[in-house]
């Protein structure tokens, strides 16, 4: 479970610009090994993982009304060992932009240990 969990400031401008058909999805996930709990405000991930990003899988999920909740499952292998607690996803693998930020429980990782990430976001009215 997340500590904390945003769609940052920066990735609220991909939604509109994809229902206008415009803009590419956040399907690029990443994690990284800071642990200042997220914010709104922040630009990506606090201290980024020597691993390449990885494209998720997104599907739509119903949570309250039918497909209102966007989901992405990504996982993430470790190169080296390290603890991991944040995430994020990103609209390319390199640079682009931050959609989603989140921190979590420290995760301890040994070489080629990986972490499956099911990312929800959850469209409320």
């Amino acid at each position: 479970m997340a500590a904390a969990a945003f769609v940052v400031n920066g990735g609220v401008g991909i939604i509109p610009n994809r229902m206008r058909g415009t803009g590419t999805e956040p399907t690029w996930v990443g994690w990284g090994t800071g642990a200042t709990t997220a914010a709104k405000a922040d630009t990506g991930l606090q201290t980024a993982s020597a691993e390449a990003r990885v494209s998720g899988t997104t599907t739509s999920q119903t949570t309250t009304n039918t497909g209102d909740t966007w989901q992405n499952v990504a996982t993430i292998t470790s190169a080296s060992a390290q603890t991991i607690q944040e995430v994020a996803c990103f609209d390319a693998v390199s640079s682009g932009t931050c959609f989603m930020h989140a921190t979590h429980g420290a995760q301890t990782l040994a070489i080629n240990d990986a972490i499956q990430y099911t990312i929800k976001v959850q469209f409320v009215n």
